[in-house]
């Protein structure tokens, strides 16, 4: 990872789950020494988020974040659990065998990283990136990829709770696409990003949304 992809990474993490809110202030100087680097960098990973309107850059206002409504995330997460549980009912028709040892093991690790303090975020991210794999559909990772620009990657960072649900989902969605039960492991998938959401409504206390934006 680039120093540019790491800074635009960890921005919009803190704009899509509100740390940075609309209107405030982003300032290249402070950033660049937070995160160990140059101007250069963080500079090209704001114009990143520009292009995903998640900040605005003008010549004399400087670099401002607009946010983004509380229900364009959690509409998100719609999308993701739609276009995720399309992969995981292919993975339960497609995957090889060994997709699904890979499924195992990445869910096992999973487990490992949550009983040790290990980076559960990331274990997670290689679970769901070994079901979408197994799905060997290019077009449908293409998509969820795009979607994911938009998706709170360390969700577990701030909504704690998540781990265990994860968890117990996890093994049911393993055990479906091992069975190659299709149906099952496309519900199972929808389901888990659908009470994602709910978890994610609870923390953010969404009942408008003036929290994540002004827009």
């Amino acid at each position: 990872m680039t120093a540019r992809d790491r800074v635009a990474r960890e921005l919009r993490h803190r704009v899509l789950l509100g740390s940075l809110k609309a209107g405030d202030r982003l300032d290249l100087d402070a950033l660049a020494e937070e995160f160990g680097t140059s101007r250069t960098p963080v500079r090209e990973a704001t114009l990143e988020l520009a292009n995903d309107n998640l900040v605005k850059l003008a010549p004399r206002s400087g670099i401002t974040v607009l946010g983004i409504t509380a229900s364009d995330l959690l509409d998100n997460f719609e999308l993701m659990a739609n276009l995720a549980g399309m992969a995981a009912g292919w993975a339960a028709l497609r995957a090889t065998p060994e997709d699904v040892e890979r499924i195992r093991t990445t869910g096992d690790a999973v487990v490992a990283a949550s009983e040790s303090g290990g980076d559960v975020a990331l274990a997670n991210f290689k679970f769901h990136r070994s079901v979408n794999q197994a799905s060997h559909s290019s077009r449908v990772m293409a998509l969820i990829a795009q979607t994911a620009r938009l998706f709170p990657e360390r969700f577990s960072d701030v909504v704690p709770d998540q781990v265990p649900c994860s968890l117990r989902e996890h093994a049911d969605l393993v055990d479906a696409i091992t069975d190659r039960d299709q149906p099952k492991a496309r519900l199972l998938m929808m389901s888990h990003f659908q009470d994602a959401a709910v978890r994610l409504r609870a923390h953010l206390h969404v009942g408008d949304d003036s929290l994540l934006s002004d827009q």
